[in-house]
């Protein structure tokens, strides 16, 4: 950075790289672990925790500093941003967004009438029903993370979401997305449990709506 020329780009001091085939735009997490990248002028999508999915292109403003629509974010404040939020974000090109991995988190709601809310798996086995649960949280997986990372961030005092979602906690399914290939795990009350019949009931939900919906 040092030998790269300050320029004031869209109001920010900017140190470019001045090499324009060597510049990318790098996403992050809040925690500075690289999600992607994308050329200079591509787009991502980002999508709501409402399910609402935006376009946006991307300008690169220097390694730091990236225009994403029409408002200038350094990385990091994007990324706090959009885990604020309950958003995800991946590139516009199906090929490199695969890659990408994401989370969902899903709680039993404290009105439900559920005897296995806050119990171990042991007891939630041959009971768990997708429909028990509700969708409470989504973010960006790093490489780096793990679900035992997940837990411990989901129950900081500065957690994300806090206002809206309660801590993690043993009986809420955590859904991972890598590499386009879904798992759903059970929080049990000393680490997971894969928990495919989660994914199951859901796919069956799914088609019974679309059906519904298409008559």
């Amino acid at each position: 950075m040092t030998n790269r020329e300050p320029v004031n780009i869209m109001g920010v001091i900017a140190f470019p790289n001045p090499n324009k085939d060597e510049r990318v735009i790098r996403f992050i997490d809040s925690e500075y672990h690289t999600l992607f990248t994308i050329k200079d002028g591509e787009s991502i999508v980002i999508t709501r925790f409402d399910g609402e999915k935006m376009v946006l292109p991307c300008k690169y403003i220097d390694d730091c500093h990236v225009c994403v629509g029409n408002s200038v974010y350094h990385i990091c404040e994007f990324a706090e941003m959009q885990e604020r939020s309950g958003n995800t974000y991946v590139p516009r090109t199906p090929k490199i967004s695969a890659e990408i991995g994401t989370y969902e988190i899903y709680q039993i709601p404290a009105t439900a009438d559920v005897d296995y809310c806050f119990r171990p798996y042991a007891e939630a086995k041959g009971k768990l029903q997708n429909a028990d649960y509700q969708r409470s949280y989504a973010g960006m997986y790093a490489k780096e993370n793990s679900l035992e990372h997940l837990w411990a961030k989901l129950n900081s005092d500065h957690r994300p979401f806090a206002r809206r979602m309660r801590s993690l906690s043993v009986s809420d399914v955590v859904v991972l997305t890598q590499g386009g290939r879904k798992t759903a795990y059970y929080a049990d009350t000393i680490g997971f449990k894969e928990v495919p019949e989660f994914l199951a009931q859901q796919r069956v939900q799914k088609k019974h709506k679309e059906r519904g919906e298409a008559r």
